[in-house]
Parts: structure tokens; sequence; C-alpha cells
């Protein structure tokens, strides 16, 4: 027997009524693809650059068992004195087949300095490969703060262009009864028409940070990223929520930790170790070597030979190359002397930004958060209340919307500047610097 038809539209109804509800919170943590760790997770296994880097630090690794090898031996095979126009063996005494053997002796010590010059430069590329993963890793943050901001943008953006439908109903509404002019019906069309260039413009922007982030994950630049609700601090670290932002260490403490952690401050200090070992292996290189040898000799008919032989370079061109060598290792050690200097410098003055844009960020939010935003809300609800019994004009009520959109927006944009220095932070100390999230320490 068929269900008769209102029981099947009813059942219709049911199931669409079902699918437009509101999910619970399970469902919509489902849907969320994207969190900040999960993000720099996947950069750190996906990114190529990571990868091309640890693939340098084992070819820098392999580098260190050459560079203080001993030189090959050499053999040689000789056959000697054989009398023309015959070559006969036999008619000189001292004819023979003549097997040498030569090994330079490395006695002024320049290949232990080659080896400890290769092991720091190893080490230098290692830090090295750590300071990518770092700078990858603040760029990841970045651009997720960057998405966090268009995303609260967008959101508080399209609140606003509800809200600006809704004045325009209330203003054709009146101007319908003759209280107001049909200029304001304009004006309500035309904020609308804005609002809608605006939020196409903020959403070519998102786009754009996140195909930035998905090629720094090792993704598709088209692939959609997804963050989560921005009620849900613990999705974004721990590093924002309006009124949670904890102040950063002294400068001198961030100072004092960055000259330790920093892996770019370490990498320099490598190469400085390396330079120098190489400057003492070019000033070896006056001392020369010394090679010994032995030959053997195969007479036909008399006794065979047996010779040693020792052979020592003289640097009659020691002007022009040995000296040379030295003052180049010498100009190298110096330079890296100074980068090392220079960068130290540049660290202090990086954390010093960094630390005094998370303090404005912190002292923006807790002003807008706590004074601008309630104020411009209230001026808002007082201009529409006066606006509907003819008090104020529209222009009037519109400016007070306006101001109310530019300080939600400011709010979310100053949230995003701190979590950007944060990340600063991070990546000149070398370490996380993670703020406290609400409900564990």
């Amino acid at each position: 027997m068929k269900p008769p038809v209102p029981a099947i539209v009813a059942l219709l109804v049911a199931l669409a009524a079902a699918a437009s509800a509101p999910q619970p919170a399970e469902a919509q943590e489902r849907r969320d693809t994207l969190d900040l760790p999960t993000a720099i997770a996947c950069a750190g296994a996906h990114n190529p650059r990571v990868a091309a880097a640890t693939a340098e630090v084992a070819a820098a690794g392999a580098r260190i068992g050459p560079a203080g090898a001993w030189a090959d031996p050499t053999v040689t095979l000789g056959a000697m004195n054989y009398m023309l126009p015959g070559l006969s063996p036999r008619r000189d005494p001292m004819s023979m087949n003549q097997l040498t053997v030569m090994q330079m002796l490395p006695v002024n010590g320049a290949l232990g300095f080659r080896r400890t010059a290769a092991r720091a430069d190893s080490a230098r590329v290692a830090f090295g490969r750590d300071a990518l993963g770092i700078e990858i890793e603040h760029e990841v943050r970045t651009r997720y703060w960057e998405l966090y901001h268009t995303d609260r943008a967008l959101e508080t953006m399209t609140g606003t262009l509800g809200v600006l439908r809704d004045l325009a109903a209330i203003a054709s509404a009146m101007y319908a009864v003759g209280s107001v002019t049909q200029a304001d019906v304009v004006r309500a069309q035309m904020a609308i028409t804005r609002m809608q260039q605006q939020i196409a413009d903020t959403e070519l922007q998102r786009y754009a940070a996140a195909s930035t982030l998905n090629a720094l994950m090792g993704r598709p630049g088209e692939a959609p990223v997804v963050l989560r609700a921005s009620g849900a601090t613990e999705a974004h670290g721990g590093e924002l929520h309006a009124l949670e932002m904890p102040e950063p260490p002294s400068l001198d403490s961030l100072a004092g930790l960055a000259d330790s952690g920093n892996p770019g401050l370490a990498a320099l200090r490598a190469a400085v170790t390396a330079s120098q070992a190489s400057e003492t292996a070019a000033r070896r290189m006056l001392f020369p070597d010394i090679g010994v040898g032995l030959s053997y000799g195969q007479r036909f008919g008399m006794n065979d030979m047996l010779s040693a032989m020792v052979t020592v370079s003289v640097p009659v061109f020691a002007r022009s190359r040995q000296l040379r060598w030295r003052d180049e290792a010498s100009a190298m050690h110096t330079a890296s002397e100074q980068q090392l200097q220079a960068m130290r410098l540049e660290v202090r003055s990086g954390l010093a930004t960094a630390r005094a844009e998370a303090a404005t960020a912190r002292s923006q939010v807790a002003l807008y958060a706590g004074t601008l935003v309630p104020q411009a809300t209230a001026t808002y609800e007082a201009s529409l209340a006066a606006y509907r019994v003819g008090r104020v004009d529209f222009l009037t009520l519109l400016d007070s919307r306006m101001a109310l959109l530019m300080y939600e927006h400011d709010i979310h944009r100053f949230e995003a500047m701190y979590g950007a220095a944060i990340a600063d932070l991070d990546r000149l100390m070398g370490r996380a610097y993670v703020a406290p999230m609400p409900g564990r320490e």
C-alpha cells in the first residue's frame, strides 16, 4: 500500500529541516580541516625546501672523511735501461723491470685542521637546515594569522552587509510613508554595493594567503584551507583570544634566549670555527709534506735490487700560492666573525621590533575591546533609534555603523598582529613561545 501524498511531503519537509538545522559541535569539529599545529607539522614533513636542506646536511657529512684522508699511494711500473736497438734486457746489468710505490705522509698537520674545518662546516649546514625549518614555520604562522584576520574580517563584513540590508529595508519603509527622502534609500543601496565589493576583495586576499600557505605545506595552491571556528581558541595553538595575550619577556631575556637558541647564530659560530681551522691549515701548507717510496728492480741473470727514496716539495712559489691561500683564509675568518657580530645585532633589533609590535597589539586590543567597540555599539544603537523617529539623518546612522565595523575589524587585525609578532620572536629565538590556553597550564 502506497503512503498518502501528504505523508511523503511531510517526510521531505522533515528531512530538509534536519539537513538545514545547526549541527552539533562534534560535526562542526569534523569539518575543520586545519589548525596551526597541523599546518606547521605538514610543512615540516612535506616542504621540498626542508627535504633539500636535509640532503645538503648528508652531503656535508660525507665531506668530512675525504677532507682528512691521506692522498692515494702511487704505483709505477717501468722497464728500465733496455739497450737499443734490440731492447734486450740481458745486454746491460742495469736493465730491469721496476716496481715503485710512493706514499705522501701528511707530517705538517694540515689534514687534521681540514678535517676539523669540514666537521664545523657540516655543523654549519645542519644548523642552517634547522634555521630553514624555523623560517618555514614562521612563514606558515604568518600566513595562518593572515588567514585568521581575513576570515574574521569576512565574518564582520558579512554581518555588516546583513545589517545594511536591514537598514535599507527600514529606509525603504520610512520612504514609503513619507518619513524620509529617496536619497536615504539610494545611500543604503550604495553602502550595500560598496560592502559587497570589499567582501570580494577580501576573499581574493584570502585565496592568495591560502595558496601561499598550501605551497609552504607542500600542497597544491588551490587546495581548500578551512580554519577552525574563531571561538575555539585551542584550535589556534593558544596564542590568540582578545584580552588573553600575555606580555613577552624583557628584551634582555629574549636576547639571551636567542643567543643560545637561534640556529642561524649557531651556524655562523660553526662557520667561524671552520674558517679558523682553514686558516691554520693554510699556514701549515708552508711546511711541506714528505713522500716516501720503495722501488723493486727485477734483473735478468743477476741479483734483484731494492731502493728507498724520500721526496720533499720545495715551496719556491710560496709567494704566489701558499701565502695567498693563507691571506684568503685569514680574510674569510675575519669575514665570518663580522657576519656573526652583524647577525647578533640584527637579531636583537628584530626582537625589539617584534616585542614592541606584540605590546602594541595587546594594548590596542584592550582599548578596542574595552572602550571603542562598546562605545561604537552604543552610538550605533542610539543613532538607529533616533533615525526611526526622524531625529538624525541616514548619513549619521550609516557613519556610526561603518565606524563599528572598522573597530571590530581592527580588533582582529591587532590579534593577527600579535600572533605574527610572537611568530617573529619564535623565529629569532629559535624556540616556541606558546601562550597559555584557557583551561590548562
